[in-house]
């Protein structure tokens, strides 16, 4: 069992390169044009490279040095950067856009070759860089037309013939990189001096003369204003920035380009930027912290001078020295309490800064941190780096996310929970505050009670001094604090470095690889034909051969006939030793070999539908039979569509109709042929009601006095397709041959004939494959080669 489905497996396979070879002309015509299509594809491509760098995050937080030790100090974990967020970063389009301003992309330059295939169209174009033969000067301080190219052609008398033409044309201001307006149309031709500035409403530019110039034929040379956000498209479109390895701090920046000098150049810049920008960042919280601070040094130094100015003051004027111990222990306890409540007060102050800030929506973003407030709160502290680093990875997501985005909005409900804790913090704090002052405030006034006791100028004298050492600690404090910040600033470093400067990773194009390319080409010119041979094979329902008769009809196979001219409708008689001689000869002896037990007189013939070649092999079995030695005679029951008088030189005046109608005599009706041993009974007038006719008695009487003068009665009957008389002829046929035609009878259509089979209302049925042509079937393609036999 498993040896036939393995061999009829085997089968099917030549069955499919049977096809295929039979529709070779398919096979060249498809992959000829699938290796032209790939040879312009090379020649029209332009050769893009790739080009890699690498660059090392650190792993300090960003902000200063001092910063990060006053973190470890208050134990704050280390939550270090995120890989994504730096990726986010580089390649967001404001990090491209101010690497883009520091290059001088503005112009691209391009030139036609002189290739045959721009003969069609502009087909195989370079761009070139540092190589055109002009340079385009711009003047950035008039607007520009982007993004459209501009034809040059140099003429005679140092001049120049300008030409631009475009659609929906931006008019661009290069100051502040905005577009002023588009315009629908744009068209002119001018010719312009080299060397000297143009200027108009739309443009303003210099073309000068290049020094190294490249001097292969061109057809032409054109040149393209780019605008900046075309500019950082493209090369974001063609960046791209992934970790060497998983959880490395190594990066690797991948661009594509067609100029090695211009995207090496790119690279390099970008990385540049990008370090600068991170030491512009971690600088910003030390230069905050030292405006912070110096604006209270101005502050407490007027107020330094004045307090010691009031203390010389009332010392002259009332010539006191020496103040008691007593007074002196009262005073400093009392100055200690003011120092305190000083400090308490100033971080009040601080907190509801802080709080007002955020009640009023203006964040905590330009807040000074607490511990640069000289606050020590890690509580607090903690919350401020917290909200810090969700609102850096916040700026990371907010490159390439919409407002939509699942994790954007998760980030955000983290910063509102951060400052809703923060509010709480603070409104904590400043309650605390507020019992400390009540506190100290009840202390001083304890002091002071004791200090009423001591004479007005002593208490007053004490004020002073008390003042003023207060004040005087304080400036020293925040002098220290200044020196520190000053220290942290000038030594601040980025942790961010490149590794590896930009370089080509290969000489040879990434996108044009010719060997490849064609034999991508040759594969699919192979694919296509057998693609469309395949699709069309599957939705072909018509008789392809044996296999396909088998496989729907349980009808016995009897034979084929061989594929011939139109021209040639007595092919037995004409041709005897053809192949449509040879088949009719098979399918007789068949026949006779399957009805040998059995005394059959009568065959009918019928197909499906008309077309089938049913009244061909009527007259062509007939022919064969008589050629025998058997008396045959041939009746024609298509009295719908008579045929006969293609095949015979006979005429319709009288026929079957006028003996069963008119009662003619059969000698009348019947009419020989010049085959000898055929007669033949034409149609006759075509009647209003064939079906009544083939009715009457006399039909059957017809047969019966037929079979006493032929050895066989062959009667071609209508197709049961279109028409019902079959089905009364039925029952007079011994035997019935049902004519199908290769590739042209529908399957659908042995529906009928396989009911009447399956429900034994029809016996000793055969079927017949026609016009099957050797040459182009696998069933058969074997007699092809027995083509020497037939002539």
């Amino acid at each position: 069992m498993r040896k036939n489905h393995t061999k009829e497996h085997e089968i099917d396979l030549k069955s499919w390169f049977f096809k295929f070879r039979a529709k070779w002309y398919l096979f060249a015509i498809f992959s000829v044009l699938a290796l032209a299509a790939a040879y312009v594809y090379i020649k029209s491509s332009e050769r893009i490279y790739k080009f890699s760098a690498t660059l090392l995050l650190g792993d300090q937080h960003t902000g200063s040095k001092k910063a990060q030790e006053l973190l470890n100090l208050l134990e704050v974990q280390n939550k270090g950067i995120k890989v994504e967020d730096e990726i986010g970063l580089i390649t967001s389009t404001e990090m491209i856009r101010k690497a883009m301003l520091h290059l001088d992309f503005n112009v691209s330059y391009y030139k036609v070759t002189d290739h045959w295939l721009n003969n069609i169209t502009d087909l195989v174009v370079e761009e070139q860089y540092e190589t055109a033969p002009y340079v385009i000067r711009l003047d950035t301080t008039s607007p520009q037309l982007v993004d459209v190219p501009m034809q040059i052609r140099m003429l005679p008398d140092n001049k120049y013939e300008l030409t631009v033409k475009g659609k929906d044309v931006a008019r661009y201001n290069f100051r502040n990189h905005t577009i002023l307006e588009v315009l629908p149309d744009v068209e002119f031709t001018k010719v312009l001096p080299v060397g000297k500035p143009y200027k108009d409403k739309y443009m303003s530019f210099t073309l000068l003369p290049a020094k190294h110039a490249d001097i292969s034929p061109a057809r032409k040379h054109y040149f393209v204003v780019n605008s900046l956000d075309s500019q950082v498209g493209h090369q974001q479109a063609n960046l791209s920035v992934s970790p060497i390895e998983r959880e490395a701090r190594v990066l690797s920046l991948v661009s594509q380009g067609s100029i090695p000098e211009k995207e090496i150049l790119f690279l390099n810049t970008l990385m540049n930027t990008y370090v600068a920008n991170d030491l512009q960042e971690k600088n910003y919280n030390g230069r905050k912290t030292l405006e912070f601070i110096d604006a209270e040094l101005a502050q407490l130094s007027d107020s330094l001078r004045i307090s010691k100015q009031a203390l010389s003051s009332f010392r002259s004027a009332n010539r006191i020295a020496n103040i008691d111990v007593q007074s002196n222990i009262n005073y400093e306890k009392l100055s200690q309490l003011e120092i305190e409540k000083a400090r308490i007060t100033t971080d009040k102050i601080y907190y509801q800064n802080i709080l007002e800030q955020i009640q009023n929506g203006n964040g905590v973003a330009q807040s000074v941190s607490p511990t640069v407030a000289g606050i020590q709160n890690p509580n607090l502290n903690n919350l401020f780096l917290e909200l810090s680093e969700l609102n850096k990875q916040k700026a990371g997501y907010e490159v390439n996310a919409t407002q939509k985005n699942q994790l954007l909005q998760v980030l955000e409900g983290k910063i509102e929970s951060t400052k809703q804790a923060i509010v709480a913090n603070l409104k904590n704090l400043i309650r605390s505050a507020d019992i400390s002052l009540k506190d100290v405030e009840r202390r001083m006034d304890q002091i002071e009670t004791n200090l009423a006791k001591i004479p007005e100028n002593e208490r007053h004298l004490m004020d002073l001094q008390s003042q003023a050492d207060f004040i005087d600690k304080r400036y020293d404090f925040l002098l220290e604090k200044r020196a520190e910040a000053a220290i942290s600033l000038a030594t601040n470093t980025t942790d961010k470095k490149i590794v590896d400067h930009a370089a080509m990773v290969s000489a040879a194009p990434i996108n044009v690889k010719p060997k490849m390319i064609y034999m991508l080409a040759l594969l699919f010119g192979m694919a296509i034909p057998a693609g469309l041979i395949v699709l069309m094979s599957n939705v072909d329902n018509t008789i392809q051969g044996k296999n396909d008769l088998s496989a729907i009809t349980s009808i016995p196979f009897l034979g084929v006939v061989a594929h011939g001219s139109k021209s040639d409708k007595l092919a037995v008689k004409n041709n005897p030793r053809s192949a449509i001689s040879e088949s009719f000869r098979s399918i007789r002896i068949n026949l006779q070999y399957l009805l040998s037990e059995s005394s059959f007189k009568v065959i009918g013939v019928t197909s499906s539908i008309s077309g089938e070649g049913k009244t061909f092999c009527s007259v062509n079995l007939s022919t064969e039979l008589a050629l025998s030695g058997k008396r045959v005679v041939l009746i024609e029951s298509d009295m719908r569509k008579p045929t006969f008088s293609k095949y015979f030189d006979t005429h319709n005046a009288s026929g079957l109709s006028s003996y069963l109608m008119q009662g003619l005599p059969l000698e009348e009706v019947i009419q020989q042929t010049e085959v000898e041993n055929l007669d033949i009974i034409p149609c006759g007038p075509i009647p209003e009601n064939a079906i009544r006719l083939l009715e009457l008695p006399k039909m059957r009487e017809l047969l019966e006095n037929l079979k006493s003068r032929y050895d066989y009665i062959v009667v071609d009957t209508p197709p049961i397709g279109f028409v019902s008389e079959y089905f009364i002829l039925m029952k007079h046929m011994d035997t019935n041959l049902y004519v199908v035609k290769h590739k042209y009878t529908d399957k659908d259509m042995l529906g009928q004939i396989n009911e009447l089979y399956a429900a034994k209302k029809i016996k000793n049925i055969y079927m017949i494959i026609n016009d099957l042509d050797y040459s182009n079937t696998y069933e058969y393609g074997y007699k092809k080669k027995a083509s020497y036999y037939y002539v």
